[in-house]
């Protein structure tokens, strides 16, 4: 089967479902109320947001920064610690650009060596970069559901030599519609891109994919007690035509593995957030792949710069609190 005509089909039907969502706005009388931004939700809500790090100015228009500083450990690597800087700008309700990069204080890794010993097979990293990632995003309140578009694309600033950068510049185009009833969001995603990196970026991932691929998720999410917020969800990433996983570098040359089906990958996330103040947010989500096997756990605390003004903890939108 050629690659081509499955690409084409997937843009097509990316842009449909965008073009649904704008005209099902113009179709629409302009409420009372201002339509949520793209980067906050209402205190009723849970929050859920594709980003790293969402970021709103307080009067929905102007400059904001942040940072998340976690902990994660994978069962297939051990524990890593990093920090996310993000910085972002609100142009209005409706649209907003933002910049992150994933700094990692400390991770274990793959040996360069081609025949490791036994109990030198995972070594210590510090102080790397992985890429830069620039993020616009659009969110449009039509009468049927919430839809954000998200568009991502990623500069090969990560370490080459120990696999966190495929050396490729990529790119992700997310589609993300939800309906609050009461308490209870219910989600869905539909998004295409050329990195598995760049989908479902809740979890760290400990490889970097070049290929494309689609990838989906359902999600349910609750609103609790004190703006506590809980959500699950369940994915499924599908190649589309020749994959290349980049590993650590051996005799100078990157480590590719190269297939049709090597990072599809199916599994599920839970996520807890608890606002400590308006500023202010801790995270903590547990990942399972079923596919491949592996288990994520990570907690983490995260600042913005201006947060929500509101006198009460509001749900700081920090779902994506890491890379």
């Amino acid at each position: 089967m050629s690659v081509r005509p499955n690409l084409s089909a997937l843009v097509l039907c990316l842009l449909t479902l965008h073009g649904l969502g704008i005209a099902q706005l113009k179709n629409q009388e302009t409420p009372a109320a201002t339509p949520p931004n793209i980067a906050t939700t209402d205190t009723d809500e849970p929050s859920d947001t594709p980003d790293i790090l969402a970021l709103e100015a307080a009067d929905d228009h102007g400059l904001n920064a942040g940072i998340a500083i976690s902990s994660l450990h994978d069962s297939i690597t051990g524990w890593a610690t990093l920090a996310t800087p993000v910085i972002g700008y609100s142009f209005n309700g409706h649209f907003n650009v933002d910049a992150t990069v994933p700094i990692y204080f400390y991770r274990l890794a793959e040996s360069l060596s081609s025949k490791p010993k036994p109990d030198a097979r995972l070594v210590v990293q510090r102080a790397e970069l992985g890429d830069v990632v620039l993020g616009l995003h659009s969110a449009f309140s039509p009468k049927l559901t919430d839809y954000e578009l998200t568009g991502l694309v990623a500069a090969p600033t990560g370490d080459e030599i120990y696999g966190l950068t495929s050396g490729r510049v990529t790119f992700d185009i997310n589609n993300h519609f939800e309906r609050s009833f009461g308490r209870i969001t219910p989600s869905i995603e539909i998004g295409m891109g050329n990195s598995s990196t760049l989908a479902n970026r809740l979890v760290t991932k400990n490889y970097t994919s070049l290929g494309p691929l689609a990838h989906f998720q359902v999600g349910l999410g609750t609103n609790l007690i004190h703006n506590i917020s809980f959500e699950s969800d369940a994915y499924e990433q599908l190649p589309v035509g020749d994959q290349k996983i980049y590993g650590p570098s051996r005799h100078g040359k990157a480590t590719i593995v190269t297939g049709h089906n090597i990072t599809e990958d199916n599994g599920f996330t839970n996520s807890l957030d608890i606002p400590l103040d308006r500023h202010t947010t801790f995270t903590t989500y547990y990942s399972r792949s079923l596919r491949i096997h592996t288990d994520t756990v990570a907690v983490g605390i995260s600042y913005i710069l201006r947060g929500t003004p509101s006198p009460d903890p509001p749900d700081t939108p920090l779902d994506d609190l890491f890379p």
